[in-house]
Protein backbone atom coordinates (compact mmCIF):
# COMPACT_ATOMS: atom_id res chain seq x y z
CA UNK A 1 0.00 0.00 0.00
CA UNK A 2 1.36 3.46 -0.87
CA UNK A 3 0.95 6.51 1.23
CA UNK A 4 -0.11 8.79 -1.12
CA UNK A 5 -0.98 12.93 -0.76
CA UNK A 6 -2.89 14.71 -3.03
CA UNK A 7 -3.15 18.30 -2.49
CA UNK A 8 -6.38 20.07 -4.03
CA UNK A 9 -7.88 16.24 -3.99
CA UNK A 10 -11.60 17.85 -2.79
CA UNK A 11 -13.10 19.15 -6.47
CA UNK A 12 -12.20 18.64 -10.15
CA UNK A 13 -9.10 16.84 -11.22
CA UNK A 14 -7.53 15.89 -7.96
CA UNK A 15 -11.12 14.94 -6.39
CA UNK A 16 -11.08 12.52 -9.85
CA UNK A 17 -7.87 11.43 -8.91
CA UNK A 18 -8.99 10.24 -5.81
CA UNK A 19 -11.61 8.10 -6.93
CA UNK A 20 -9.18 6.27 -9.45
CA UNK A 21 -7.02 5.59 -6.59
CA UNK A 22 -7.92 2.00 -4.71
CA UNK A 23 -6.10 0.17 -2.18
CA UNK A 24 -4.21 2.84 -1.14
CA UNK A 25 -3.53 5.15 1.60
CA UNK A 26 -4.47 8.56 0.70
CA UNK A 27 -3.89 12.10 2.71
CA UNK A 28 -5.72 14.83 0.91
CA UNK A 29 -4.38 18.46 1.70
CA UNK A 30 -7.13 21.23 0.90
CA UNK A 31 -9.05 24.01 2.28
CA UNK A 32 -12.36 22.27 1.93
CA UNK A 33 -12.55 18.09 2.84
CA UNK A 34 -12.46 15.35 0.20
CA UNK A 35 -16.09 13.52 -0.04
CA UNK A 36 -14.34 10.09 -0.73
CA UNK A 37 -14.62 7.50 2.47
CA UNK A 38 -11.69 6.85 3.96
CA UNK A 39 -9.47 9.88 2.77
CA UNK A 40 -7.57 11.31 5.71
CA UNK A 41 -8.53 15.19 4.91
CA UNK A 42 -5.67 17.88 6.45
CA UNK A 43 -7.54 21.37 5.89
CA UNK A 44 -5.30 23.81 4.83
CA UNK A 45 -4.54 26.75 2.06
CA UNK A 46 -1.49 26.19 -0.25
CA UNK A 47 -0.65 30.12 0.43
CA UNK A 48 -0.23 29.58 4.13
CA UNK A 49 3.07 28.06 5.09
CA UNK A 50 2.65 27.34 8.36
CA UNK A 51 -0.75 25.54 7.70
CA UNK A 52 1.12 23.60 5.43
CA UNK A 53 3.84 22.71 7.37
CA UNK A 54 1.27 21.66 10.36
CA UNK A 55 -0.27 19.47 7.90
CA UNK A 56 2.82 17.26 6.45
CA UNK A 57 4.07 17.62 10.41
CA UNK A 58 0.88 14.59 10.85
CA UNK A 59 2.48 12.40 7.74
CA UNK A 60 4.69 9.73 8.91
CA UNK A 61 5.52 8.46 5.80
CA UNK A 62 5.04 9.84 2.12
CA UNK A 63 5.48 7.83 -0.84
CA UNK A 64 4.09 9.76 -3.43
CA UNK A 65 2.91 13.48 -3.66
CA UNK A 66 -0.08 14.62 -6.33
CA UNK A 67 -0.08 18.85 -6.89
CA UNK A 68 -3.31 19.51 -8.20
CA UNK A 69 -4.22 22.86 -6.38
CA UNK A 70 -4.67 25.95 -8.96
CA UNK A 71 -6.22 28.99 -10.15
CA UNK A 72 -6.57 31.37 -12.91
CA UNK A 73 -7.34 34.88 -13.82
CA UNK A 74 -8.36 36.47 -16.96
CA UNK A 75 -6.65 39.87 -17.48
CA UNK A 76 -4.31 42.12 -19.32
CA UNK A 77 -0.92 42.65 -18.11
CA UNK A 78 -1.00 45.89 -17.90
CA UNK A 79 -4.28 46.42 -15.92
CA UNK A 80 -3.64 42.77 -13.32
CA UNK A 81 -3.74 44.06 -9.66
CA UNK A 82 -0.39 42.79 -7.65
CA UNK A 83 -2.75 41.00 -4.96
CA UNK A 84 -4.48 39.02 -7.61
CA UNK A 85 -1.69 37.50 -9.30
CA UNK A 86 0.81 37.25 -6.57
CA UNK A 87 -2.28 34.84 -5.40
CA UNK A 88 -2.09 32.85 -8.44
CA UNK A 89 1.71 32.34 -8.37
CA UNK A 90 1.51 31.35 -4.69
CA UNK A 91 -1.22 28.61 -5.53
CA UNK A 92 0.09 27.38 -8.65
CA UNK A 93 3.70 27.62 -8.27
CA UNK A 94 4.81 28.56 -4.96
CA UNK A 95 2.34 26.13 -3.24
CA UNK A 96 4.01 23.52 -5.57
CA UNK A 97 7.49 24.46 -4.23
CA UNK A 98 7.15 24.38 -0.69
CA UNK A 99 5.01 21.12 -1.02
CA UNK A 100 7.58 19.41 -2.84
CA UNK A 101 10.09 21.10 0.17
CA UNK A 102 7.78 19.53 2.72
CA UNK A 103 7.45 15.97 1.02
CA UNK A 104 10.93 15.77 -0.47
CA UNK A 105 12.42 14.49 3.17
CA UNK A 106 10.28 11.12 3.17
CA UNK A 107 10.42 10.92 -0.51
CA UNK A 108 13.78 10.85 -0.69
CA UNK A 109 14.06 7.87 1.58
CA UNK A 110 10.46 6.05 0.21
CA UNK A 111 11.43 2.92 -2.09
CA UNK A 112 9.94 3.80 -5.27
CA UNK A 113 9.26 8.02 -3.99
CA UNK A 114 7.20 10.01 -6.79
CA UNK A 115 6.02 13.74 -7.18
CA UNK A 116 3.39 14.61 -9.87
CA UNK A 117 2.38 18.49 -10.31
CA UNK A 118 -0.58 19.26 -12.78
CA UNK A 119 1.35 21.82 -15.53
CA UNK A 120 -0.94 23.04 -18.78
CA UNK A 121 -0.37 23.36 -22.20
CA UNK A 122 -0.72 27.07 -21.58
CA UNK A 123 2.92 26.63 -19.93
CA UNK A 124 4.09 25.88 -23.79
CA UNK A 125 1.89 27.92 -25.76
CA UNK A 126 0.52 31.19 -23.48
CA UNK A 127 -3.01 31.43 -23.27
CA UNK A 128 -4.48 34.72 -24.42
CA UNK A 129 -4.95 37.30 -21.27
CA UNK A 130 -4.65 34.24 -18.83
CA UNK A 131 -0.83 35.33 -19.10
CA UNK A 132 0.04 34.97 -15.14
CA UNK A 133 -1.57 31.51 -15.04
CA UNK A 134 0.54 30.39 -18.30
CA UNK A 135 4.00 31.32 -16.84
CA UNK A 136 3.17 29.61 -13.33
CA UNK A 137 2.44 26.65 -15.39
CA UNK A 138 5.54 26.64 -17.20
CA UNK A 139 7.35 27.60 -13.92
CA UNK A 140 6.20 24.09 -12.54
CA UNK A 141 7.62 22.09 -16.17
CA UNK A 142 10.82 23.84 -14.95
CA UNK A 143 10.67 22.91 -11.45
CA UNK A 144 10.15 18.80 -12.46
CA UNK A 145 13.12 19.13 -14.50
CA UNK A 146 15.50 21.07 -11.98
CA UNK A 147 13.71 18.08 -9.47
CA UNK A 148 15.18 15.49 -11.58
CA UNK A 149 18.53 16.73 -11.93
CA UNK A 150 18.50 17.38 -7.71
CA UNK A 151 16.99 14.45 -6.62
CA UNK A 152 16.57 11.18 -9.42
CA UNK A 153 15.92 8.95 -7.03
CA UNK A 154 12.66 10.35 -7.24
CA UNK A 155 10.54 10.71 -10.12
CA UNK A 156 9.16 13.93 -10.27
CA UNK A 157 6.80 14.81 -13.46
CA UNK A 158 5.17 17.57 -14.91
CA UNK A 159 1.69 16.58 -16.41
CA UNK A 160 1.09 18.94 -18.86
CA UNK A 161 -3.22 18.62 -19.54
CA UNK A 162 -4.74 21.45 -22.00
CA UNK A 163 -8.70 22.31 -21.16
CA UNK A 164 -10.60 20.29 -19.05
CA UNK A 165 -14.41 19.94 -18.27
CA UNK A 166 -14.26 20.85 -14.89
CA UNK A 167 -16.02 23.69 -12.76
CA UNK A 168 -12.63 25.17 -13.06
CA UNK A 169 -13.95 27.21 -16.10
CA UNK A 170 -16.05 29.47 -14.05
CA UNK A 171 -14.46 30.10 -11.42
CA UNK A 172 -11.69 32.53 -13.09
CA UNK A 173 -11.78 35.96 -12.30
CA UNK A 174 -12.20 38.12 -15.22
CA UNK A 175 -11.32 41.63 -15.26
CA UNK A 176 -13.37 44.12 -16.75
CA UNK A 177 -13.23 48.21 -17.06
CA UNK A 178 -9.80 47.55 -18.77
CA UNK A 179 -10.28 50.38 -21.81
CA UNK A 180 -9.16 48.86 -25.39
CA UNK A 181 -8.52 45.81 -23.63
CA UNK A 182 -12.47 44.77 -22.64
CA UNK A 183 -13.56 43.69 -26.26
CA UNK A 184 -10.61 41.45 -26.73
CA UNK A 185 -10.58 40.42 -23.11
CA UNK A 186 -14.24 39.04 -23.72
CA UNK A 187 -13.76 36.80 -26.99
CA UNK A 188 -10.51 35.58 -25.58
CA UNK A 189 -12.26 34.26 -21.90
CA UNK A 190 -15.25 33.43 -23.47
CA UNK A 191 -13.03 30.97 -26.35
CA UNK A 192 -10.78 29.51 -23.39
CA UNK A 193 -14.06 28.65 -21.26
CA UNK A 194 -15.35 26.52 -24.66
CA UNK A 195 -12.04 24.87 -25.09
CA UNK A 196 -12.29 23.79 -21.34
CA UNK A 197 -16.08 22.72 -21.63
CA UNK A 198 -15.31 20.57 -25.27
CA UNK A 199 -12.12 19.43 -23.91
CA UNK A 200 -10.76 16.16 -21.82
CA UNK A 201 -13.01 15.03 -18.85
CA UNK A 202 -12.06 15.09 -15.81
CA UNK A 203 -12.17 11.37 -15.58
CA UNK A 204 -9.57 10.91 -18.23
CA UNK A 205 -7.41 13.42 -17.25
CA UNK A 206 -6.98 11.46 -13.95
CA UNK A 207 -6.88 8.12 -15.09
CA UNK A 208 -3.67 9.17 -17.02
CA UNK A 209 -2.56 10.66 -13.75
CA UNK A 210 -2.78 7.34 -12.15
CA UNK A 211 -1.11 5.75 -15.05
CA UNK A 212 2.11 7.88 -14.54
CA UNK A 213 1.96 7.39 -10.90
CA UNK A 214 2.29 3.61 -11.42
CA UNK A 215 4.66 3.95 -14.43
CA UNK A 216 7.80 1.95 -13.91
CA UNK A 217 10.20 5.30 -14.99
CA UNK A 218 7.91 8.36 -15.91
CA UNK A 219 10.06 11.15 -17.79
CA UNK A 220 10.11 14.96 -16.35
CA UNK A 221 6.85 15.94 -18.66
CA UNK A 222 4.12 14.54 -19.90
CA UNK A 223 1.42 15.87 -22.03
CA UNK A 224 -2.57 14.21 -21.71
CA UNK A 225 -3.96 13.89 -24.75
CA UNK A 226 -3.53 13.04 -28.23
CA UNK A 227 -4.64 16.96 -29.63
CA UNK A 228 -2.85 18.29 -26.80
CA UNK A 229 0.72 16.76 -27.89
CA UNK A 230 -0.39 17.72 -30.76
CA UNK A 231 -1.05 21.41 -30.42
CA UNK A 232 2.06 21.99 -28.22
CA UNK A 233 4.25 19.63 -30.77
CA UNK A 234 3.40 22.13 -33.90
CA UNK A 235 3.89 25.13 -31.46
CA UNK A 236 7.96 24.96 -30.82
CA UNK A 237 8.40 23.84 -34.47
CA UNK A 238 6.78 27.32 -35.63
CA UNK A 239 8.26 30.51 -36.41
CA UNK A 240 7.60 33.01 -33.36
CA UNK A 241 5.49 35.19 -36.00
CA UNK A 242 3.51 32.53 -36.66
CA UNK A 243 2.88 31.19 -33.32
CA UNK A 244 1.41 34.52 -32.59
CA UNK A 245 -0.72 34.83 -35.43
CA UNK A 246 -2.25 31.15 -34.55
CA UNK A 247 -2.65 32.02 -30.98
CA UNK A 248 -4.34 35.16 -32.15
CA UNK A 249 -7.14 32.88 -34.39
CA UNK A 250 -7.34 30.58 -31.79
CA UNK A 251 -8.77 33.03 -29.17
CA UNK A 252 -10.66 35.02 -31.35
CA UNK A 253 -8.61 38.11 -31.27
CA UNK A 254 -8.74 39.48 -34.95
Amino acid sequence: MKNIVIVGGSSGIGLAVVQNLSGENIANISRTPCVVAGVNNLTADVTDRAALKKAFSRLSRIDALIYCAGTSMAAPVEYAEYDDYKRLFEVNLFGAIECCKLAMPMLRTAEDGRIIILSSTGGVTPIAYDGFYSASKAGIISLCAELRLEAPEVKSTAVIIGGTQTQFSFKRKVYTDCGEYDEELKRASDSLIKMEQTGYSAEFVAQKIVKILYAKNPPPKVTVGTKNKLVTGLYKIMPWRLKITALRSAYNLD
